[in-house]
């Protein structure tokens, strides 16, 4: 279950449509309620480490995910304005 906002998907669709590499795999957060029903699930076979781990891992794919969009969103403008259709 991955999910993007609507504003970060047209940056990403605008990404592929010209044809950026930095798009591929395009970038995508994964559901914070399917993170959550892993720490409870993975809670007894880990001891109780899941949730702990889980949730830091979410937030550390967020972070990268986020700078991902971030780095398409500089990609698009910098060629934008290179080709002179700056928005």
């Amino acid at each position: 279950m991955r999910f993007l906002p609507a504003e970060d998907q047209v940056v990403v669709d605008r990404a592929l449509a010209l044809g950026l590499n930095d798009a591929l795999p395009a970038p995508a957060y994964l559901s914070p309620n399917l993170c959550t029903v892993l720490s409870f699930l993975l809670a007894i076979p880990t001891l109780g480490f899941s949730l702990v781990l889980v949730p830091i891992l979410w937030v550390a794919q967020y972070d990268q995910t986020k700078h991902r969009i971030m780095g398409l969103r500089k990609q698009l403008e910098k060629d934008s304005y290179r080709i002179g259709l700056s928005d």
